[in-house]
């Protein structure tokens, strides 16, 4: 008896014999007629009223009798159907459920509804640069794996991802990206969808594409030059601000009076790219850029650096930084530049790397390491000059 108390049709299933059933009678009280192949026990024809039909294979399992999907004829084949209904019984006959599997995996999102949903309201709660994160999963991320389910997404689908990215970026480009799946991946394991980070295993490239770019004195001159006939004076003092104090643009830029002390010639910042705060103390060129922005500031306008918009600071550089490099004659260099040229003139003054690692706020010693040849540069003129007395003495 099928579903409809109606008496299920069976006969040998053959292609042929399956593409002439007609479609099932509209007058019927029923809404599909059910069809049993009697070389498989348990596969199902149901054909509707529209002449559509689907495979299904009916089970018991635990007492119960069930009905699993297996797909629409003749997309399905015959062959096909009892090829899936042999693997769907031997699955039941180890005591599985291909419903329950099947649901299971229908509750498993996309890596696209797992980001949105997910993913993002986290990294919003706890990381200071989630946007770069936002960005990413929606430019890279999102265009590549957004369709699959997590537990599709499997090691070689990220190891490939990663070398593509190697091929057109530089490697900490395509480590960042990598760094993101991986947390993405991690998570979602702590939620139960997947079993193992596929992410793990995929190793990431040496990052050997560290830009050492820095001005030479001649090169500041120049610089601090072209920054003099800006008319934006709060931008000009920004870029000038950052050459003075080797801080990062986006702790610069959006330094409020707040967190300045004038009289100690301090500022303390809230944020920073590590999740510290710190206080810095200035030189006598960076105090003289405070107080020209101090006498240029409007009522109380709470950012050192203000922008156009009211209450808003200084925004999208880029134009002002270019046409000042190009009035100065300077090519092939970039705003976070700035911070590089600050560290080497720090060595090459003497400061160790201790020092330029504090003065820059990094907070471990690694990032600083990129400075070690300057550093050794400095000793090396050190030594010189020990020698050069010690040749002295005497003559």
């Amino acid at each position: 008896m099928n579903g409809n108390g109606e008496m299920a049709r069976k006969f040998r299933f053959t292609q042929r014999d399956l593409e002439s059933l007609p479609a099932h009678d509209p007058a019927s009280a029923s809404h599909q007629m059910e069809y049993c192949d009697s070389d498989i026990v348990g596969l199902r024809l149901f054909v509707g009223h529209t002449g559509r039909r689907f495979f299904y294979l009916r089970y018991r399992l635990n007492g119960r009798k069930r009905s699993c999907r297996i797909g629409e004829f003749p997309s399905v084949s015959l062959k096909e159907a009892r090829t899936r209904a042999h693997e769907l019984k031997s699955m039941i006959s180890r005591g599985d459920d291909p419903v329950a599997e099947r649901r299971a995996r229908a509750a498993v999102p996309t890596f696209a509804e797992f980001a949105k949903n997910e993913y993002m309201p986290d990294a919003k709660a706890h990381k200071r640069s989630w946007r770069a994160d936002e960005i990413r999963i929606d430019k890279e991320l999102v265009p590549r794996f957004g369709r699959l389910q997590l537990t599709e997404i499997t090691t070689k689908d990220i190891q490939q991802f990663h070398t593509a990215k190697r091929a057109s970026r530089f490697p900490a480009t395509a480590n960042r990206y990598l760094s993101l799946m991986a947390r993405m991946m991690q998570i979602a394991v702590e939620r139960e969808y997947i079993e193992r980070n596929p992410a793990r295993a995929v190793h990431k490239f040496r990052e050997d594409n560290a830009r050492e770019r820095h001005l030479s004195k001649e090169e500041i001159g120049r610089f601090l030059e072209a920054l003099g006939s800006l008319k934006n004076r709060s931008m000009a003092n920004s870029f000038k601000f950052l050459l003075f104090t080797g801080l990062r643009k986006g702790e610069a830029m959006t330094l409020a009076w707040r967190n300045v002390n004038i009289e100690a010639g301090t500022i303390y910042l809230e944020k920073t790219k590590n999740g510290r705060t710190r206080t810095v103390v200035l030189n006598a060129l960076a105090r003289q850029v405070l107080d020209e922005m101090l006498a240029l500031r409007e009522g109380d306008h709470p950012y050192v650096f203000p922008g156009r918009d009211a209450n808003a600071p200084v925004s999208n550089p880029s134009k002002v930084f270019a046409a000042a490099l190009k009035s100065a004659g300077i090519e092939g260099f970039h705003c976070h530049d700035l911070r590089h040229t600050y560290a080497s003139l720090a060595i090459n003054s003497g400061a160790s790397l201790y020092d330029v690692q504090k003065l820059l706020g990094h907070a471990t010693s690694q990032m600083t390491q990129r400075y070690a040849h300057l550093a050794d540069d400095s000793l090396r003129a050190a030594t010189e000059n020990v020698a050069n007395q010690i040749s002295g003495v005497g003559q």
